[in-house]
């Protein structure tokens, strides 16, 4: 009788150990990838291979990204051991420049990584280069003229040609050269006129090129209207 009590035991703690022991583990080929370097606007897509290297089902619970990456299964939210999915990713670079790194998080019943963290990471080069970057003319009183000048650097690697210059408002306007070589730069002089009634001013100089393709650039402007 307490040869069989032993071994009921010892068949329990087996199982019991079985119970424990089998989990799912989440193993990614490469977590970081390095698109090293792109031009403004373009997209970088990259696949994270990842697998099952446990021994119970792997379930992906939810796929989440950062801002400016998005990140879609391509393959089944189940994956059994031995077992392997794909994950695709894509970045948009139009708004950004310079070293740029974007994660995108794994959640999955692994017990031992609940969260992976796939980082996708590079550099965006900055196409058109404006200094400064928005226009602050502070306070202006209304219909005083105010001028403001900004230094517009073409880093497209090509000639291009701008359309005459549109602005959000009649009482903003700007000018600029027409023809822009590449590697070139040119300033561009903003005027502001605020009209009567106004207390705060803002507004858009927006600049439209053209060379082997559109682009389209705005520059804000803002202001305080004070008497």
């Amino acid at each position: 009788m307490r040869s069989f009590s032993v071994l009921l035991l010892f068949c329990w703690v087996l199982l019991a150990g079985g119970l424990v022991w089998a989990a799912p583990r989440l193993v990614v080929d490469q977590v970081e990838y390095n698109f090293g370097s792109v031009p403004q606007g373009e997209k970088v897509q990259h696949s994270f291979t990842f697998s099952n290297a446990g021994d119970a089902p792997l379930i992906v619970q939810k796929v989440r990204s950062s801002c400016g990456c998005t990140a879609a299964l391509v393959t089944s939210r189940n994956l059994g051991p031995g077992e392997s999915g794909e994950l695709k990713t894509s970045f948009d670079s139009a708004r950004f420049r310079g070293d740029v790194s974007k994660t995108v998080y794994l959640y999955t019943n692994d017990p031992l990584a609940p969260v992976m963290q796939l980082v996708i990471k590079g550099q965006v080069r900055e196409l058109f280069a404006l200094t400064p970057r928005q226009v602050q003319f502070g306070r202006v009183a209304p219909g005083q003229t105010v001028e403001a000048s900004v230094t517009l650097t073409n880093n497209t690697g090509e000639d291009l040609v701008f359309d005459p210059v549109q602005t959000t408002t009649p009482e903003l306007r700007a000018d600029l050269d027409e023809q822009m070589s590449a590697g070139e730069s040119q300033d561009i002089r903003i005027f502001l006129k605020p009209k009567p009634g106004q207390t705060r001013f803002s507004g858009y100089v927006m600049l439209k090129a053209v060379g082997d393709k559109p682009y389209d650039l705005r520059l804000p402007v803002y202001a305080t209207v004070e008497e």
